[in-house]
C-alpha cells in the first residue's frame, strides 16, 4: 500500500515517525482504511488486492482545493480535503474508501459500465461493500460531513436503510416521481438522461442498496457480503441491469446456501421489496 501526497505526487512522508500534523491527518488516515479494506476482501472473500493479483493499492491525498469528493480512476484512490463545510476530508470515512476501493473490485470482475442500470449497479455495489466494511450502521459518508450539512440535517451522504431521508439535487427533480428524494422502490425510479448522472447511477443505486439491507435484516451483514461478492465477481457483466442482478444474487444465494434455502428466499425478498420482480 502507498499514499501519496496529491499536489506533490510524492509519496508521504514525514520527519517524525507518529505522523502528528494536521497535515498528515488525511494521509494517516487513507493509509489506515486501505490496508483494513485489503483485509476485507482477502479475509473474508479469499481476494488479494482489487484485481485478485496483489496489485499495489495507491491512494492520493490533498486533492484540489475544497473538493468535496473522493474517486477511483481506474487505478488508484483520490481524496479531496472537503471544503470545511459541507464535507471534511474524506479519506477519513472507511466507507468511502470501502467505496472507493469496492469500484477497484468491480473494474477487475464484472466491469460494469457507468451509466444507467449497469452504472447504478456499479455505485450500488460500492456503497453495500462500503457499509458492510463500515460496519457500524447502513450509512455511507456519515464521518464524512462537516458542520454545515449537519446544520442542515444531512448526517449522512447516503442511506441504505432509508434512502428518501435525504433530497436528490434540483436537476434530478424532474425525472422523478415528485418527491424529488432518493428512491427505495421501483415506483420511485428516476429516468434520467445520460447528461445527468450518467443517467442516474448515484440516484437509482439507492434502490438496490434498499434491497440488500432488506435482505441483511434476515440474514446478517457477513452472508449478505458473501452473496454479493459471488454474484459480482461470477455472474454479473458489463452490461447488467437490475433484472440481471436479482438473478445473479439470488443464483449466488443458491450457489453457496443450496435451493430453498432460507438466504435464497431472503436474497429474493430484497427485490421483492423494492419491485424488481423478474
Amino acid at each position: 500500500m502507498f499514499t501519496y501526497d496529491a499536489p506533490t505526487g510524492s509519496l508521504f512522508t514525514s520527519n517524525s515517525a507518529s505522523f502528528k500534523k494536521d497535515y498528515d491527518r488525511a494521509a494517516v488516515d487513507a493509509h489506515y482504511n486501505s490496508e483494513t479494506v485489503y483485509h476485507y476482501y482477502l479475509d473474508e472473500h479469499g481476494r488479494n488486492s482489487l484485481d485478485d493479483k496483489g496489485m499495489a493499492i495507491n491512494s492520493y491525498v490533498h486533492y484540489g482545493t475544497n473538493y468535496n469528493n473522493a474517486f477511483w480512476d481506474g487505478q488508484q484512490m483520490t481524496y479531496g480535503d472537503g471544503d470545511g463545510s459541507y464535507m471534511i476530508s474524506l479519506s477519513a470515512g472507511l466507507d468511502v474508501a470501502a467505496h472507493e476501493m469496492t469500484h477497484g473490485v468491480t473494474t477487475n470482475t464484472a466491469n460494469l459500465q457507468y451509466r444507467f442500470e449497469p452504472g447504478a449497479l456499479n455505485e450500488a455495489f460500492s456503497d453495500i461493500f462500503g457499509a458492510l466494511i463500515d460496519d457500524a450502521n447502513w450509512e455511507i459518508g456519515e464521518d464524512i460531513m462537516g458542520p454545515g450539512a449537519k446544520a442542515d440535517g444531512r448526517e449522512s451522504l447516503r442511506s441504505l436503510s432509508d434512502p428518501s431521508k435525504y433530497p436528490v439535487g434540483a436537476a434530478y427533480v424532474p425525472y422523478g416521481n415528485g418527491k424529488g428524494k432518493y428512491p427505495a422502490h421501483m415506483n420511485e425510479f428516476y429516468d434520467l438522461p445520460r447528461n445527468l448522472d450518467n443517467g442516474g447511477v448515484h440516484i437509482n443505486s439507492s434502490i438496490i442498496n434498499h434491497a440488500a439491507y432488506t435482505t441483511a435484516q434476515d440474514i446478517g451483514r457477513e452472508k449478505l457480503g458473501k452473496i454479493y461478492y459471488r454474484a459480482l465477481t461470477v455472474y454479473l457483466t458489463p452490461t447488467s441491469d437490475f433484472s440481471d442482478a436479482r438473478k445473479a444474487i439470488i443464483q449466488s444465494a443458491v450457489d453457496l446456501y443450496g435451493d430453498g434455502s432460507s438466504e435464497a428466499a431472503a436474497a429474493a425478498n430484497g427485490f421483492n421489496k423494492v419491485g424488481i420482480l423478474e
